[in-house]
Parts: C-alpha cells; structure tokens; sequence
C-alpha cells in the first residue's frame, strides 16, 4: 500500500505545471475580464525550462500559465533556433506558441517567414498560414501553408508551393523539402519553368539543386520547337542533362512528326535529344503514314529551331508503296527532306533503287522528287518476270500521286536494258540495249513509255531468240526485293499480336 501511494506521489508530482519566470522593468498588477494579469513592461524577459522569450510588453495569465507578449519579440529554444514577431500567445500548459506579424524563424543558414505561425516547443515543429517563405543558402520556397520540424531538418510545404532555383522556378501542389541534403521532394502536379523558356510538367518528383540526382515522374519537357515526354526524367543539372525512361516520346512542334523509343535524353546546352531502344518515327500523312525506325534518333535544335534529325544504325521505312533500308539518314524537318547515306535502298511498287546516296522529298502524302547521287541503279520487273535496269552516275525521279514512276533522268554513264512487250499474246518483242551519256525515261503505270537520248546514244535490238544470259543484266545487277522490310519489320509494336482464349 504504501509503494502504491508512493507511486501515485510521483505520477502527480511528474504531472505538476512547469512554472514560467519572469522579469522586466515595470511590473503591474491589473484584472482582464475579473481575471488577475500581471502586465510587464520593457525589457521583459519569459524563462519556461530551456525556453526563453523577449518582448516589449507582455501580460501574463498566471493562473493559466499563459503570456499574451507584444513588440519585439525574440523566442530563443533548446536548439538554439530563434523566433521574432510582432504579437504572442504563449501557453506554458501546452507550451505552444502562436505568433503573428513579420515572423521569422531561424535555425543556422535556414530562415522562415511568415505572419502567422503556430511553434510546438517540446517538438520543435512549427505550423504557419497564411503563406510563409523558407530561406537557405541554395533554394528559397514559398508556399500558403507549410509544416517544420527543427529537430529534423524536414519542412512541408502545400497549396500553392514554387522553389525558386538560381534560373528556373518549380511550382507544385505539395512537397517535402531536406535543409541538410536541399533535397525537395514534391507529389501531384508539378510544373518548372526555366529562365531560357524551358518548361517541365510531372507528376511529381525528386530534387536536388546543384546535382545530378532529380527524378521527375510521368513528366514532359516542353521548348519552343518541340515536347519530350516520359514516365521517369532524371535531371543531371551540373551537366544540364535529362535523362528520359520508359514510353519516350518526341513531338515536333507545328509539324506532324513523333519520335518513340525506350529511353533518351536531352542536352539542354547542345540543344540535343537522343532517343534509343525500339526508336521509331512516325509523320502522319492523309490516309496514311510514314515510319522509320533505327537503332538511334537524334535531335539537333539550332538557333531555336528544331531543323534535323539523324537516324543511323538499321534504319528501316515504311510507307504504302515506298519502303527502304539503309545504314544512316539525315532528315531536314522544316523542308521534309530526307537523305540516305551508306548503301541506301528503296523499293517502290516493283522498282528497286539503289545509290551512293539517295536524297527525296516527303511533301503530304506523296513522294516527292529523288535524286541518286553516284553509283545510280534502277531495276523494275515488269510483268512477264524480266528486270528492266538504269544505271548511271546521278539521277532525278519524279513520282506520280500514287508514288509511281512518273520519269527518271539520268547525268552521266547512261545504261539501260528494258524489254519490249506484246500486250496482245503477252511475249517478248525483244531486249533494248542503250548507252547514252544523259537521258529520261517516262513511265506510265510503272511501264517504260518512251526514252528520250540528249547525247549520241548507241542502241542495239536483241531478238528474243538471240538473248543470252549475259544480256540479261547490267554490271552490278542486284536484285534484293526479299530485303524489304515489311511493316513489322518497321514498327516494333505491330510485332506483339494479343491472342484471346476462347473460354
């Protein structure tokens, strides 16, 4: 019985009110409301335990542990963080300390603002409304409300929250900011603006001002040519590097033109954009549409504009009757104009093209002018199986609506083997043999209609029953239609086929 006594002693004496001391220069004795204060005037000094609190005039509630402080305030706590503010209410129950007017808080490099704030003295946390600003040797955030915790170096910001960095602004619904590692961590819809017009939307992300170690979710870099978007962006700032993850995609402003692929980055001070991993690039055109895939896709942006792109390693198109392949490819956005480099291949209808380089124009839905630069050959198969051939130094092609054939003019070593067709009893008339420096060719639906010799051309007649194998084919005759890629072969997505079981 009397260690139960005893124990309860203890509780109550453990439970008893901590006493608030105090001083000042002129000390009153007054009632509020029929209740005793005592009113304190200059110099007037609160010491509650390891808390002390400065004022110009107080008046204190001494039943209720309670101080009501006024002008200059200065709160000193156990961490050595201080508080200034123009009013105070002090509970020494509860020991919370609401403060308001031109408050700040300070805790070694980091400073709040705010007019009202509410401070937890045993937790050293503080709750402020009413919009407060926190102030650091990197970053300054501002926010309508926002949450401290001294003792843990961790602050909350919400409603209406922006960081301001040393050139962009990063505004969000909410986040979480580290005043030790300067990592801010926000969640919802966050937006950045830089000070060179870049813009960054996400749904969240991770921080670091100075570092190499931001991460952006679901996010989507905006410039004034083009967007980039991804479900994961790590910004490297000391290299201005984003690196983009998962579902990567490049939109091409003002023009119809997206590149895809698994991962990428961007370059913010080359103004570069690579993009890799199942790249593909699509342009919508009417009825439609043009692909391209590659190992790689690149994205220079000069001067403000976004005016080429470079693909290279297994480049593979695809187009309603236009296909090719070839080893790298230089495309020119704003005038649609595409150049193959590296033995360039291009299979329209049932003509095979071939060059050194091979040049074209990809105007709305057609194909536009060719041209072949050095090394030219055409081989077309007509419809009894025969191989028709150009060859010469350079070429220019010109495509009907349809992507046929509508001429071919050749500069240079002119050559060409093309057979003449009965059309009544479909049979061979015979093998035409042709040398002429320059000439054109006119086709009509696909089929040779007429060629026109502008320099000394030799031709020779071969009767059918005359034509020999070696007649058959120009020197470097390569015929390759089972390389062309198909549809699948272009687009990666197309390859995964969804089958329902039949439950």
């Amino acid at each position: 019985m009397f260690i139960f006594l005893n124990l309860i002693s203890f509780c109550l004496l453990g439970q008893k009110k901590e006493k608030i001391t105090y001083k000042a220069d002129e000390l009153k004795f007054r009632r509020i409301n029929k209740e005793p204060v005592r009113k304190l005037i200059n110099n007037v000094v609160f010491i509650q335990g390891n808390t002390e609190i400065k004022c110009d005039s107080a008046n204190f509630y001494n039943k209720k542990n309670v101080l009501e402080a006024y002008g200059n305030i200065l709160i000193t706590n156990s961490d050595s963080s201080t508080i200034n503010a123009e009013l105070l209410i002090y509970d020494g129950e509860s020991k919370i300390a609401k403060l308001r007017n031109n408050v700040i808080y300070k805790k070694n490099e980091e400073q709040i603002r705010t007019n009202s704030l509410d401070y937890f003295i045993e937790e050293k946390k503080g709750f402020f409304s009413n919009n407060g600003e926190l102030k650091d040797e990197e970053n300054v955030l501002t926010s309508k409300n926002g949450i401290f915790y001294g003792d843990k170096d961790l602050s909350i910001f919400y409603v209406n929250v922006e960081l301001l960095g040393d050139d962009y602004i990063l505004k969000s619904d909410s986040m979480t900011y580290n005043s030790t590692t300067k990592e801010a961590i926000t969640y919802g819809y966050t937006e950045i603006i830089s000070d060179d017009s870049l813009y960054i939307e996400s749904l969240g992300g991770s921080f670091i001002q100075g570092s190499n170690n931001s991460k952006l979710n679901s996010s989507k870099i905006e410039t004034n040519e083009y967007t980039l978007e991804a479900e994961f962006i790590n910004f490297d700032e000391t290299n201005s590097i984003y690196f983009a993850e998962k579902n990567v995609k490049l939109k091409i402003k003002k023009t119809d033109y997206f590149v895809i692929g698994d991962k990428g980055f961007y370059d913010r001070k080359s103004n570069l954009t690579k993009i890799y991993g199942n790249t593909l690039l699509k342009k919508n055109i009417e009825k439609d549409t043009f692909y391209l895939s590659s190992d790689t896709i690149l994205a220079l942006d000069k001067k403000n504009e976004m005016n080429k792109l470079f693909a290279y390693n297994n480049v593979k198109f695809y187009k309603n009757n236009f296909v090719g392949k070839t080893d790298s490819v230089v495309f020119f956005v704003s005038d649609s104009l595409l150049e193959m480099y590296n033995n360039p291949i291009i299979w329209n209808n049932n003509n095979q093209i071939s060059s050194d380089t091979i040049k074209f124009k990809l105007i709305d839905e057609k194909v536009d002018e060719m041209n072949l630069i050095k090394n030219s050959f055409i081989i077309s198969k007509d419809s009894l199986d025969n191989f028709n051939q150009i060859k010469g130094r350079n070429m220019k092609a010109s495509f009907y609506d349809n992507d046929f054939l509508k001429s071919i003019e050749v500069f240079g070593n002119g050559e060409t083997i093309y057979f003449g067709i009965n059309e009544e009893n479909s049979s061979i008339i015979g093998l035409n043999y042709i040398i002429c420096s320059d000439l054109k060719l006119n086709f009509n639906e696909n089929e040779i209609e007429n060629i026109i010799f502008y320099r000394n051309p030799k031709a020779k007649m071969i009767p059918p029953h005359e034509i020999t194998e070696s007649d058959l084919y120009l020197k470097s005759f390569d015929w390759r239609m089972d390389e062309a890629p198909n549809i699948q072969d272009v687009v990666f997505y197309f390859r995964k086929k969804i089958y329902l079981r039949n439950d």
